[in-house]
This record gives structure tokens, sequence and C-alpha cells, in this order.
């Protein structure tokens, strides 16, 4: 079959998706706005075009939908129409696809359904009395409700980010897990690596965060409150935090021209070691999962946003996990079985829950 995948910053959700197609031996085309991957043999075989609006740095979903629309019909003139066409939807790509692939199979990546406690209010108390600018959900809204109209099939990859939908919206959407190749995952009671001159070694009192942007929707404060009860209790562990310190998915800004990483940072006690705290910036895929499989205990706490690929990629390395209600990876898992869940408002629980997990070996491995 041909397929064609757009995403804005592609490869998206089409990360494993798309070097398994090719390896099965489907034609495979994409259309992005980022620069072509370039992570070796898996992609070879891709056919990639890169749509650019010129003299505009932000695109609105207007021109981001005009732009691939124009991509798709030069691929029709070059008579290679695809049998598939699966796009993400959030910045306006699917706007025309309908129009340009009249009769061909569309499958859209809706995402969520934006509302208040997806940033937080309502949901993080450190936000309360603040309310969220209702021009952000009714352009994504709008975007959702659009695509999902126009096409055949709508994915998302959990039930929580089903749930967030409107209850007619809901009936269209099939939930269907974006899903990990598990040969490259796994436990390794051997595992260690060199990061910024630190040397991590599995059996070792460590404690990860991964996030694409260290930031409150992601537990970042919750995870600074906790680390003082945590130090005290056992001195020798390290927080390791992988992610960029930018502004994030949330609209929450950090405090005057520090990071929300530096800002939490900055309300620790004085007593408490910085040394043992970590960041880490980005690291390649390979690094972060030799990091998770080091790892004694892999922090997941979120708002009710979209799930994150790091966490399954814990769970896939058999690393005891920590998130909250709310957040959405947990309706599929089994709290006390594989998953510890503590509230999302409660550093104190937080703290308890990972000293546990610290001091109990036998704890972790359960």
């Amino acid at each position: 079959m041909h397929l064609l995948l757009i995403h804005q910053n592609f490869p998206g959700q089409f990360r494993d998706l798309g070097p398994a197609w090719l390896q099965q031996g489907h034609h495979v085309t994409a259309v992005g706005s980022a620069a072509a991957p370039h992570d070796g043999e898996r992609w070879n075989g891709l056919t990639y075009l890169r749509y650019c609006i010129a003299d505009e740095p932000n695109p609105s979903a207007i021109q981001r939908g005009e732009a691939v629309a124009a991509a798709c019909r030069q691929l029709l003139q070059a008579g290679t129409a695809p049998d598939v066409v699966l796009v993400h939807s959030g910045w306006g790509e699917a706007h025309h696809l309908r129009e340009v692939f009249p009769s061909t199979p569309l499958i859209v990546f809706p995402e969520l359904w934006g509302h208040p406690q997806a940033l937080g209010y309502g949901f993080d108390r450190h936000l309360d009395g603040q309310t969220a600018d209702p021009d952000w959900f009714l352009e994504q809204n709008r975007l959702c409700a659009e695509a999902i109209n126009n096409s055949d099939l709508a994915v998302v990859p959990c039930s929580a980010q089903a749930k967030s939908f409107p209850s007619h919206l809901q009936a269209q959407l099939t939930v269907l897990p974006e899903g990990l190749n598990l040969e490259r995952y796994g436990p390794d009671p051997s595992a260690s690596i060199t990061l910024k001159g630190h040397c991590f070694a599995a059996g070792e009192p460590l404690v990860t965060v991964v996030a694409r942007s260290l930031e409150p929707l992601r537990g970042m404060r919750q995870v600074l409150l906790a680390w003082p009860a945590i130090a005290i209790a056992v001195p020798e562990a390290q927080l390791l935090l992988v992610g960029e310190q930018h502004q994030g998915y949330g609209m929450e800004e950090p405090a005057g021209d520090l990071s929300h990483l530096n800002t939490c940072l900055a309300e620790l006690p004085a007593e408490i070691d910085r040394s043992r705290i970590h960041g880490l910036g980005c690291l390649d895929h390979g690094s972060m999962v030799r990091l998770l499989q080091c790892s004694a205990c892999h922090l997941a706490l979120s708002y009710p946003y979209t799930l994150s690929w790091s966490t399954l990629e814990a769970l896939a390395c058999e690393t005891p996990l920590i998130s909250n209600p709310g957040a959405p990876v947990v309706d599929e898992l089994i709290e006390g079985e594989s998953v510890v869940l503590v509230p999302f408002n409660d550093p104190q629980a937080l703290a308890f829950a990972t000293t546990a997990f610290l001091q109990m070996p036998h704890k972790r491995r359960r």
C-alpha cells in the first residue's frame, strides 16, 4: 500500500509506525514542516516532502492547511496517489484533505479536546483563582471537530484522551494505543550511563523525570516540592531530570526570566544538596532508555493532558512508576500492581511513595 503520513513535526505519532510499515514493504510518503527524520536505516525508502510557508515563522492553521493541500496536489499530479492518508490534525494540516482526496480513506489523530483541567485550571491548586484563556480552546477544538467530522476514522492513544471529547464526538473515536516495540526495551540490572560527567547505574537510588519540557503540566513543581523530604530520608538519592527548560505545553509562565526548573530550585531549602539534582536537558532516545533502565523510581505526574511516551517506555523497562489520578496513563494501569498513585496536590504523599521505592528493593521488584 501507499501510505501518506502528515504531521507538522514529523515523525510525531509515526515514530515507530513509519519504519515498521517501511520494513513490511509499504510505500510511505510523509509531509511535514520539520526536517526529514535522520536516525539511520529505520527510514530507508521514505519519501519526504517538507512544506514551507515563506516569511512566516508561526503559520496559522489556515496557512498550514493550504500548504499541505498544495503538497498533496503535487503528489497527485505526479501520479502517486496514496491508498490511505493519516494526519495529525492539531495544527490545521487536515483542513483541505477531504477536498484533495474525496474518496481516499482519511485517518486523523485529534489527540485531545481542549479543556481547562488539561492546563491545570481546577486541577493544580497553585492555579486556584486563575482561569484559562478560552480562545486557546476554541481554536484547538474547532480543528478537532472539523477533522473528526471529515474523517473515516479518528484515533486517540488512550481512553483518558478519548474521554476529554464531548460525548457526541467520543462515539466517533477509536482508542488505539500507539504502542512500543518491546524488543528495544526491558530491564537491565547491569545498566549504567555517563551523562554530564556523572556515572549513573542500576541499583542506585535514582529518581527520574522525563518530559519534553520540564514544566508544571508534567509535575515539575510537585516533584521539587517533594524532593526535600526524599533527600532527608535517602541522602544518597539523586534526581535526574530529562527535558528542555522552556515554556512547554502549559500556559503558566515561569517567574521572571527563569525557567520552571530554576524557579523550583530557587525555592528549595538552603540545606538541600543541589549537586544531587541533575538537569540533563534533552537526551537521544537510546540514552533516555538506558537511563530508565538505571532508574529506581520514575515519576510521571501530569495534568489530564496527553499520554507521554516516556511513561510507557518506563513501564516497558520495568521501572517502578508513580503517577497521579487524572494523569492520562492511569485508566490503563492497575493501582498497586503496575503503578502507585498519589494525589497530584500532595507532595508529602509523593515523597512517601518515592522513599518507599528507594528504601525497599522488594517493593520495586514487585
